[in-house]
């Protein structure tokens, strides 16, 4: 019969085993290639997304449990008619939960059907200005800091229809490495 620190050692080398380095690096990333927002994978970053109280994307002071509670946006880091207008039309790649993001009703609209290299192009001047048009974020620190609580590469910055599939792969390791971090902070 096993005692309880016998369990507690068992149940550890349990855990190590099915949440290995693999599982974090391979399998869960695989499975943020869902297009299903109910997808556990995706509910698990939001999740994480609330309890590190992370900031909305663009938004300093609005945070994503903030839009969850009174159904925000959910927005396509690639907008879809952009993705559309440039001939990626498959609604599972264009709809996957590695281009979403929770948004501002205000903010997405003004982001538009915008390339993110565009829009990005926008939030950089933005920071050099001061001059508010997308979010209340005007500097470029906070800016890079807002990205992490979104799980967003800097690599977005440049991005265009031509750079999506790295950007979902890209995001989908952060958003793996963000649910990871949130995992072993319980």
């Amino acid at each position: 019969m096993m005692n309880e620190k016998g369990f507690a050692i068992y149940a550890k080398e349990i855990e190590e085993s099915v949440l290995s380095d693999t599982f974090w690096n391979v399998t869960l990333p695989q499975n943020l290639e869902s297009s299903s927002i109910n997808s556990p994978a995706f509910s698990t970053f939001i999740a994480a997304q609330i309890n590190r109280n992370s900031d909305s994307l663009f938004q300093s002071g609005t945070t994503v449990a903030d839009l969850v509670e009174i159904a925000g946006d959910i927005h396509h880091i690639f907008p879809k008619a952009y993705l559309k207008k440039n001939g990626i039309n498959n609604r599972a790649k264009y709809n996957q939960v590695a281009n979403y993001t929770y948004l501002d009703t205000h903010v997405n609209k003004a982001v538009g059907d915008k390339a993110p290299k565009e829009y990005f192009a926008i939030m950089c001047n933005q920071c050099d200005t001061h001059e508010v048009s997308i979010g209340n974020i005007k500097d470029i620190g906070e800016l890079k800091d807002n990205l992490k609580d979104n799980a967003i590469p800097e690599s977005v910055f440049t991005m265009e229809y031509g750079d999506f599939e790295e950007f979902l792969l890209q995001r989908r390791k952060l958003m793996a490495k963000f649910i990871e971090n949130y995992y072993k902070g319980l």
